[in-house]
């Protein structure tokens, strides 16, 4: 399977939540997203890609310091895929 990008996880989620402007290193919590958002989010991910394993949980995850890459990257891990340094020197 392949997995999608951080920036597919983005689009995503920018569509579903219509916010404008979106950082996906800012907390979740000051980010402008909210956990209806999120759940919107995930429902729309389990519908484009069934094997990827994402559930409400991730909700329950969020705090002060989680953000999205964050959550990218629990995702890769969870499939064995360690996160590399992207071109613009983040993790990917």
């Amino acid at each position: 399977m392949q997995l999608p990008t951080l920036e597919v996880f983005v689009d995503r989620l920018v569509a579903v939540s219509r916010i404008e402007g979106f950082d996906p290193d800012t907390p979740l919590t000051t980010s402008g997203v909210d956990s209806l958002d999120l759940m919107e989010w995930v429902y729309d991910m389990q519908e484009r890609y069934p094997d990827l394993g994402l559930d409400e949980s991730i909700v329950e995850q969020v705090n002060d310091t989680v953000t999205f890459r964050t959550i990218h990257q629990q995702v890769l891990a969870a499939h064995g895929v360690t996160p590399v340094a992207s071109a613009a020197g983040g993790d990917a």
